[in-house]
């Protein structure tokens, strides 16, 4: 299409229509429309809107209700506000539609609060769509927008390829801004290496780079185009095109006032049909050339234009002189100057009869124009006079032209092309568009048409090409350009979460037609044509076709979320499960302190006993948390009392019976060993330090918050689309610190598995092996089925994982309590008198064994036996006579039994092992 200069084309305002009947009002609106209309002409964006006293009642909001619709208000900037603000389809179909569009980068960060729009609900990545700058793109882009916004849940903005411009359809101030660049290629490549356009704009603000574009798509493109095109495709920047929906077509036209004049002009046929003096006096004498305002003030008016100037018709030609170069340069500017097409030497055949010509409107050479080789090789004397190479008008001037043709009734010969609304803007009128005949299209044609490089080439005979494309332009179907890493950034994602963006633009198809239907809409309004008009044609259409346009939504969308509450009766029995063992952690705890001076409490250390509990007590509070709502803090403080308390039920186990083992040992090599309770503290608390060290570092490293897992069910919601369950669990950003803190109660469990295997044969007061084999399997199994959650966490239900997991651990604790501490409370209950004589069964033995004191008394009469054969036994050393030989395996297990017990004994008097 175009690259036009730092202009936008603007169409004549009408100022009767706005009609306050307050003097002052329209005293200050005519100003401010005349000083908009004076505005200089490169600026890139159409200012004009309708103007308001805020907080008037006849001129504040209810005018601007009135001139737009309901929603609109008037704003501290002495505007009407736009009614489409929080969304087009609530708007238009309120009985259908009645949710707020989603936000995007172009609001800010109060507008949600504000009611103006509601964030992304499923996080999607915002798409950013080219506006380019003409017509026909723009719109589709609006319309790709409120699907998008409004049908689809996924942020989208407009990129004008220039900053701080906005051709947001949402826009607060109904900005119309043309985009600098018709095809910025640039725009996709920083899209194709930058997905998120979002960030990567604001990093670029925030580290003061210049600003770069970026865009996902590019709503058309056009068979001019093809090289660049191509050349994308192979560059890795675009995936394969795909249509757009519509049919272009470049050509020549006459006014229809022109063509009643001399019918012969809407064929090449008539404009060549006399000799070549006849057609070059023809065409010369027909289609003179336009003036700009300051040639015509300078040239034409007698006096500079200081006064009005008007033709032999009465029609007013010029208000006033140019105010500035800017508008020096306009063929056209409503109210102020109205055109004026003059004969040139090029016109003159009298002096140049074989050189002469007439004047032909033809854009710049970026565009896709062949009107250079058409005029050459088939014979019309015609050339054009624009500022641009080859005489090619920029996209304001043509529209401004053909402006001043209409006013003025000057003959015209314009080069356009259609989809367009300057062709449907004077449809019906006697400026009709009127198409000129050329020879068809062909294939062999097309494929030898003048390249861009051709059209813009400084040499002459580059840019009239070769006779074999000089045809007439064929209709083609534009093309929509997708920049070829969105697909991949698309399916890369989880399905439940995967932005059906990407899919919908692919199925937009809008055709011409419907275009032109759009156009229409938007020029018979006539309120605030380059503001609010075009979004009132647009929404309309959205509305009226939304049945149509519903059919380009992905199936299973539009989604929405369900929040799975956390109040299912299997997370209030796992809550309930964790209080009862926190009620029956409290009984033993009371049991335990009750008979602490009893034998098997002595032995079994009543200090490390209660650290056990305390241990037990944590792991039930953590239970507990687990099927309640996560927040971070529960998040946090769950890991915290699992972790430490599976290191407080299990560190002073093992340091216990690690101790009790070396006891044992030294005492069967008949060595003393003096063990002390601060070491044996100290090695608990060095441990319990160390773990919460790492639960420390990982608290403000990385620290575990409330994450959602989403899950896609079969479940449809009211518009058809699919829902995705949320469920909320605890997690950090990597995985590594959970893996860890599994490691290491899986470290604990097999530790504790060596030491009751190494004390399998310590003395049975003291041999807790059979009690720690099972505490340490109740264990094992419970850490194996927590890890299987964690492992297949995403193929289930985190509430449920949570509930289990509650379960597990209350089960942990329920068996610790049964196996370990159970037997030692019913044998401590047994009277001293009872105990004296009694046998202990041991708690999964059968094989009877005596209390302590009554072995110890038993192996004193063993040795006195020992000693009447003959045997004497010392601290370290052991001789046995000749004679005693023939019992020798009896009596040595005997001496063994006796050197141990003796150690034992010595052992218990020791205050590290007794507490009294």
């Amino acid at each position: 299409m175009i690259s036009p200069p730092c202009y936008v084309p603007r169409r004549p305002y009408n100022i009767s229509a706005i009609k306050p009947t307050k003097p002052l009002f329209v005293f200050f609106l005519a100003t401010l429309l005349f000083l908009k209309e004076s505005a200089p002409s490169n600026s890139f964006f159409v200012s004009a809107t309708v103007s308001c006293i805020q907080n008037d009642p006849e001129f504040g909001d209810s005018l601007c209700v009135k001139k737009y619709r309901h929603g609109s208000f008037c704003t501290a900037k002495g505007i009407c506000s736009n009614p489409f603000r929080s969304g087009c389809l609530r708007n238009v179909l309120p009985s259908r539609f009645t949710k707020l569009r989603t936000c995007n980068s172009d609001d800010d960060a109060d507008a949600s609060d504000r009611g103006e729009c509601a964030n992304s609900r499923f996080d999607y990545e915002e798409v950013r769509i080219l506006s380019q700058n003409w017509e026909s793109a723009m719109l589709s882009s609006w319309i790709m927008q409120i699907i998008l916004s409004e049908l689809l849940d996924v942020p989208s903005t407009l990129e004008t390829s220039m900053p701080d411009t906005s051709f947001n359809f949402y826009d607060p101030d109904l900005q119309f801004s043309y985009s600098h660049i018709s095809y910025d290629y640039d725009a996709l490549r920083t899209a194709r290496d930058n997905p998120d356009c979002e960030t990567y704009q604001a990093d670029q603000r925030k580290n003061g780079r210049e600003y770069r574009s970026c865009a996902h798509v590019m709503p058309e493109a056009w068979n001019g185009q093809k090289e660049k095109i191509a050349y994308a495709e192979q560059e890795g920047v675009i995936e394969p095109t795909t249509g757009s929906g519509g049919v272009a077509k470049y050509s020549w036209y006459i006014p229809r006032f022109t063509a009643i004049r001399n019918p012969k002009l809407t064929s090449y046929f008539g404009m060549t049909a006399g000799s070549e003096i006849e057609n070059r006096r023809l065409m010369a004498d027909t289609f003179l050339r336009p003036k700009t305002w300051q040639y015509f003030c300078d040239e034409v008016s007698l006096d500079n234009c200081t006064t009005p100037y008007y033709d032999d018709q009465g029609r007013l030609i010029a208000e006033r002189p140019p105010s500035d170069e800017s508008e020096g340069v306009q063929y056209f500017l409503a109210d102020f100057y109205h055109g004026h097409f003059a004969a040139t030497e090029d016109n003159d055949c009298n002096a140049n009869p074989f050189a002469c010509n007439g004047h032909i409107s033809n854009v710049q050479c970026d565009w896709s124009t062949f009107a250079i080789p058409q005029a050459h090789y088939l014979g019309i004397p015609v050339k054009g006079s624009g500022t641009g190479i080859a005489g090619g008008y920029p996209y304001a001037r043509m529209v401004e032209i053909y402006n001043a043709a209409n006013y003025t009734k000057s003959n015209v010969l314009f080069y356009w092309f259609t989809p367009d609304t300057t062709v449907q803007e004077f449809i019906g009128t006697d400026a009709e568009f009127q198409r000129v005949l050329l020879p068809p299209s062909t294939t062999k044609c097309t494929e030898s048409r003048v390249t861009e490089e051709q059209r813009c080439s400084e040499n002459p005979a580059d840019r009239i090409g070769i006779e074999q494309g000089s045809c007439d332009a064929e209709a083609h179907s534009y093309q929509k350009l997708i920049v070829s890493s969105m697909y991949s950034n698309t399916y890369e994602v989880e399905e439940s979460m995967r932005s059906p963006a990407y899919d919908a633009i692919k199925s937009i198809k809008i055709s011409d037609l419907e275009l032109e239907e759009i156009f229409l809409r938007w020029y018979e309004r006539n309120t605030d044509r380059w503001n609010y008009d075009a979004r009132e044609a647009v929404c309309m259409w959205v509305g009226e076709h939304i049945d149509s346009l519903q059919s380009v939504v992905p199936r299973s969308h539009p989604r929405s979320f369900r929040v799975e509450e956390y109040r299912h009766p299997a997370l209030y029995g796992a809550i309930i499960v964790a209080a009862i063992c926190i009620v029956l952690v409290g009984v033993v705890s009371v049991a335990t302190f009750h008979y602490r001076k009893t034998k098997v409490i002595r032995y079994a250390q009543p200090i490390f006993l209660y650290l056990l509990l305390v241990g037990l007590l944590f792991l039930c509070i953590g239970a507990t948390l687990l099927p309640a709502m996560p927040s971070q803090g529960t998040c946090i403080a769950t890991q915290w009392f699992i972790l430490l308390g599976y290191s407080l039920e299990l560190v002073p186990l093992i340091v216990k019976v690690a101790a009790l083992n070396t006891l044992h040992q030294h005492a069967r090599k008949f060595k003393r060993v003096k063990l002390e309770f601060k070491n044996l503290y100290m090695t608990v608390g060095v441990i319990i330090a160390a773990v919460t060290i790492f639960l420390l570092i990982w608290t403000v490293m990385d620290p575990l918050s409330r994450q959602s897992n989403k899950k896609l069910t079969n479940d449809l919601n009211e518009d058809n689309g699919q829902i995705v369950a949320i469920n909320y669990s605890c997690a950090s950003d990597s995985p590594v610190w959970l893996a860890c803190a599994y490691i290491y109660q899986l470290l604990l469990l097999v530790t504790s598995t060596v030491l009751a295997f190494q004390s399998r044969k310590v003395k049975q007061e003291f041999n807790e092996s059979n009690s720690l084999v099972f505490v340490i399997y109740a264990h094992s199994v419970v850490l194996l089925l927590r890890i299987v959650l964690w492992l297949f966490r995403s193929s289930i239900q985190a509430n449920y994982a949570m509930a289990i997991t509650s379960y597990l651990l209350s089960m942990d604790i329920f068996l610790t309590l049964v196996i370990y501490f159970v037997p030692k409370l019913v044998a401590a209950r047994v009277p001293r008198a009872e105990q004296k004589n009694s046998v202990n069964l041991g708690i999964y033995g059968a094989t009877p064994i005596l209390s302590a004191v009554e072995q110890i008394r038993l192996n004193v009469e063993q040795k006195t036996r020992l000693d009447s054969f003959g045997i004497s036994v010392a601290s370290n050393k052991t001789s046995m006579p000749s004679e005693g030989r023939g019992s020798g395996a009896i009596q040595q297990e005997l001496i063994e039994n006796l050197g141990a017990t003796e150690r034992l004994e010595c052992s218990l008097k020791d205050p590290v092992m007794m507490n009294d």
